[in-house]
């Protein structure tokens, strides 16, 4: 893992995807708080730069810093459009 940033990314996705059903089955009031929704979509795009920002004269650093920058855009991408979807939901709820 150390030598490749890839794999790690991976890790961590499939470790918060399995803390989140985790986090449902346990019917958790953490989930049904927006701020905790902030913290999911963005835990790994902070990670990938921090990752990023550490590897100095490595063989993966240019692709890993592209990843890192798309990781970023579908975090925002995936945060606007659930933010829209849940907004209107609650709107057809009133």
């Amino acid at each position: 893992m150390k030598d490749n940033p890839f794999i790690t990314i991976f890790l961590l996705i499939c470790i918060e995807i399995g803390a989140l059903y985790y986090l449902d089955y346990i019917d958790s009031s953490f989930l049904k708080k927006d701020g905790a929704f902030v913290l999911i979509v963005l835990t790994i795009p902070v990670i990938s730069i921090g990752l990023s920002a550490t590897l100095d004269n490595h063989r993966y650093q240019k692709s890993f810093k592209r990843f890192s920058i798309f990781l970023i855009i579908v975090a925002v991408i995936a945060f606007a459009v659930i933010s829209y979807l849940g907004a209107l939901g609650r709107a057809y709820q009133h």
